[in-house]
């Protein structure tokens, strides 16, 4: 018997202790038909000479188990969990704690310390169900054209690969964060000429090997700089963030998502603020038989504000 691609499942669960497998998934994510993630090993050739062109048997090698969680539709009630196993900082309060009680809000912020938050990452494929300690959502990929939903993209590096129970997902009904409810603002104003956004968010994780008596990684950590980097599309009417791009003067980026509402006076949101942009690229080029641009840039820290990003979430979800 072969199994089709819509048998295929994606959950994951915080752990409770780092890189100690959790036996069930407690949260889910619609994924894309391609999402996957690999255990590898790479075997160590020989390499030696023996008077002779013969191959002889490799040695076994190091393991890595890594992947893409791809065409995710981002939706406040679960996008957290990825900020935060991202950028790995995240302050919760309710802003209106006695008149809208179910209402949470979420700042997410860059983390400088070696680990990330760790998730057991589970994948069933109708063949077998696979889980994942010690995973680490490495990169988000985030996009939004014209006239679609807002979706990202998740890298992610685990430890190793074990056999898991079977799970039966769970889902609500779909609310996507939409084309027609996005606010794109350049150094605080709405742009109206803005067609698509991008925004990647790589934190640079990777598996440190010891001599630790296994062909897996000792632990997945991040030792390098975060690269932050994007891009949007954009109509001219005015050329004033083009010359910022030749002065080198950085601009600040807002993309507003906003969903639908929780209680009077409180939507659910997503805010990825973004001070201390600096355009690597703004030609001036046609779009659809207009004159605009596909911008490039790069995301380097704000040191008035003492920050590169900031996610702020709204939504009614208590705890991440």
């Amino acid at each position: 018997m072969v199994f089709a691609t819509e048998q295929k499942s994606f959950g994951f669960k915080k752990e409770g202790s780092r890189g100690v497998a959790e036996a069930a998934p407690d949260k889910f994510l619609a994924v894309g038909a391609d999402a996957n993630i690999d255990y590898t090993q790479t075997p160590i050739p020989d390499e030696k000479v023996r008077g002779s062109k013969a191959r002889f048997p490799s040695a076994p090698g190091p393991k890595a188990a890594a992947g893409t969680i791809p065409d995710i539709d981002v939706e406040a009630g679960t996008i957290g969990d990825l900020l935060l196993g991202c950028l790995g900082g995240v302050a919760t309060t309710q802003p209106d704690a006695g008149g809208a009680p179910s209402v949470f809000q979420h700042v997410f912020t860059r983390s400088d310390s070696v680990q990330l938050p760790s998730y057991t990452m589970f994948l069933a494929r109708g063949l077998h169900t696979k889980k994942y300690p010690l995973g680490t959502f490495k990169k988000l990929s985030f996009a939004g054209a014209v006239d679609g939903k807002a979706t990202v993209s998740a890298d992610v590096v685990a430890k190793k690969e074990e056999d898991a129970a079977g799970f039966t997902p769970s889902f609500g009904a779909p609310k996507p964060l939409m084309f027609f409810k996005t606010d794109f603002r350049i150094d605080g104003i709405s742009d109206l000429n803005v067609r698509s956004w991008s925004l990647d968010i790589d934190n640079n994780v990777e598996g440190l090997r010891t001599l630790s008596l296994s062909q897996d990684p000792r632990d997945i950590i991040a030792k390098g700089k975060f690269i932050i980097e994007g891009g949007f599309e954009i109509y001219f009417e005015t050329d004033a963030q083009r010359q910022k791009f030749l002065a080198n003067q950085a601009a600040a980026l807002e993309i507003i998502l906003t969903g639908e509402n929780i209680e009077a006076g409180f939507d659910n949101q997503l805010k990825l603020a973004l001070p201390g942009v600096r355009y690597t690229a703004f030609p001036l080029g046609n779009l659809d038989d207009l004159l605009g641009a596909a911008v490039t840039y790069a995301v380097e820290q704000d040191l008035g504000l003492g920050k590169d990003i900031e996610a702020t979430l709204i939504n009614a979800v208590g705890s991440l």
